[in-house]
């Protein structure tokens, strides 16, 4: 969850400020690494198709309204997929509010896979791991030992540089999730 202010007094959307207050939750080098993207600055020294894709338009939306708005953002930002709540909060006046405080919530962060050469049966596996399913149901299912399953699940463990089998499910689930287009 982020806390930030966007100074919105400017005419021109470009020169509005954007400021991190604060972060709330967990930590980690992707998120940070998307935080270090946003320094304090004005909206035109920030990552542009971001800016003009999920910042200008809500924000305006806000300002011109001079009402609350709850957006869900979905976008792409450094190649990772990304999907977050947002509460906008113009500045209550009766002119044009010259700021609005933002609270954001992450959904998802799906950073890009190297696709996975999968044949027929490793795309059963995928698809009854995703499901839930273990190496002993996934052999039964595909009619081949449970050693075999095991040795096709660690293989791919190594392709996708998955740590264990949850790593795994979470890398494959990405992965089904690009190939669907889904954002």
């Amino acid at each position: 969850m982020a806390l930030s202010v966007v100074k919105t007094a400017q005419d021109n959307p470009y020169d509005w400020h954007f400021h991190r207050v604060k972060d709330f939750g967990f930590k980690s080098r992707l998120l940070d690494r998307m935080r270090g993207e946003f320094p304090d600055s004005a909206l035109r020294d920030l990552n542009r198709s971001f800016v003009d894709d999920a910042i200008i338009p809500t924000y305006s939306r806000a300002v011109d309204s001079r009402r609350p708005t709850v957006d869900l953002v979905k976008t792409k930002l450094l190649g990772v997929r990304i999907g977050y709540e947002r509460l906008i909060l113009p500045q209550r006046c009766d002119g044009k509010p010259a700021w609005c405080i933002s609270l954001a919530e992450g959904r998802f962060f799906i950073p890009p896979i190297q696709e996975a050469k999968t044949d027929i049966t490793d795309e059963g596996i995928i698809q009854l791991l995703i499901e839930g399913h273990p190496a002993k149901e996934i052999a039964e299912f595909l009619n081949l030992s449970p050693r075999t399953i095991e040795h096709r699940i660690e293989k791919m463990k190594l392709r996708l540089e998955a740590k264990n089998l949850v790593h795994l499910v979470a890398k494959l689930v990405a992965t089904q999730v690009d190939r669907r287009g889904a954002l």
